[in-house]
């Protein structure tokens, strides 16, 4: 039995009702005030959304589906003692700690009470997406922002971590409060600093890539023509180099070189090398080197744990393989959208910078699959455009 089901308690279950309703009503209030409007649609979307997570929640009661990570057991002590080793990182120790246990205090102490927050804060963050996606591109058909809520229902990820007493819920909430920020006519919006805030106590590298994020936004918003666009990144590029060295020294203490990098990579892979699952050692003394290494990096964590660098019977995890079918499935759906792509070309661009920046600090394999998380979300989108597009063409199939 998992760690976190051996103190519940027959009055746990007789509670689970009450915060089923309040993150219904929550769910709706947040959607109808974000997204298009389209309340019969998300009146319904919330209501199933929920009987479909109460039944996976209750099949892993009884026949343990969803895995039982190695990190369970610490958060798990957290929440119910509300005490973090020390040696935990400040993502833990303040951002966890200060979140998690309150919420779990709410939750009544009961497990399966938080897993309902869990779920909220996972559909609020994506709630958040695609209401930013909708006033980025000034979207009209409500079937898009229906799409990608019905893929965030099924993402593999998002399902198991959503009964997973882990960080992931908190950071796609911070996601959505970001990009939802981000696109606000104010630069500096509640949203935009309520995401902050979440990201630089859950996990500081996160802060990292939304300065990256609001510098791009500045500077394709400059409207410029593409030849002085260009010049003007590539004058900039020693000025971002040494301004993004200074910021990773201060916020994650790495600084952004070669060496400094390989190293990072290879001591954290010496800590998880019994797993069987790192990356293979790197020896960058000189930029080529990197530049020669980093497809394969980039591609491994995109599809992880499908086989670029590093391979595994991949088909022997579950969670995990479920998850790199859905990547798969989600970048086949986006690819089909092809020719729209320059339209949307700022935020697949948000997505490739997570991915590359993300590329370079991962060296675990089954970590790749965790953390790319945010990247599939946001490559969600342009999959929801290929689907509402193929459904306008293909709806006449539905009158018969």
């Amino acid at each position: 039995m998992k760690l976190y089901h051996e103190n519940i308690e027959f009055w746990d279950f007789l509670t689970i009702p009450f915060y089923l309703i309040l993150a219904y009503f929550l769910l709706v209030f947040v959607a109808k005030r974000i997204l298009l409007e389209d309340d019969k649609f998300i009146n319904l979307h919330f209501l199933g959304l929920l009987i479909f997570y109460l039944l996976v929640g209750l099949i892993d009661y009884k026949f343990k589906l969803i895995p039982f990570f190695p990190d369970t057991n610490l958060f798990t002590k957290i929440l119910e003692t509300g005490q973090t080793p020390q040696e935990q990182s400040i993502g833990v120790r303040i951002g966890y700690k200060y979140l998690a246990v309150p919420i779990y205090k709410l939750s009544l102490n009961s497990i399966y009470n938080y897993f309902i927050f869990n779920i909220c804060f996972f559909h609020v963050g994506l709630t958040l997406l695609a209401g930013a996606f909708n006033r980025f591109y000034q979207v009209k058909d409500v079937w898009i922002q229906r799409f990608f809520l019905i893929l965030g229902v099924f993402s593999p990820t998002v399902i198991v971590y959503s009964f997973t007493p882990l960080r992931e819920s908190y950071f796609v909430l911070a996601l959505g409060f970001f990009f939802y920020g981000l696109t606000k006519k104010n630069a500096i919006n509640i949203f935009l600093i309520l995401g902050v805030i979440l990201a630089g106590i859950l996990r500081v590298q996160l802060l990292l890539y939304f300065f990256i994020l609001v510098f791009a936004k500045y500077l394709f918003s400059l409207k410029l023509r593409r030849g002085v666009l260009i010049a003007l990144i590539i004058a900039l590029i020693p000025i971002a180099y040494f301004s993004l060295n200074f910021l990773a020294q201060k916020i994650v203490n790495i600084e952004i070189t070669p060496e400094a990098l390989s190293l990072f990579r290879n001591l954290q892979r010496l800590e998880y090398i019994k797993s069987g699952v790192t990356y293979p050692e790197v020896f960058w003394t000189n930029w080529f080197q990197v530049a020669l290494d980093f497809p394969g990096l980039f591609f491994q964590f995109l599809l992880s744990p499908f086989p670029v660098v590093v391979f595994i019977p991949f088909w022997t995890k579950l969670a995990y393989f479920a998850d790199g079918i859905y990547l798969l499935f989600i970048l086949f759906v986006a690819f089909l959208s092809f020719r729209k792509w320059s339209k949307y070309g700022m935020w697949l661009l948000f997505a490739g910078i997570y991915v590359a920046m993300s590329a370079f600090f991962e060296f675990h394999l089954f970590g790749a699959v965790r953390h790319r998380l945010p990247a599939t979300l946001l490559l969600m989108s342009i999959a929801a455009i290929s689907m509402a597009s193929l459904y306008q063409r293909y709806k006449w199939i539905f009158k018969y």
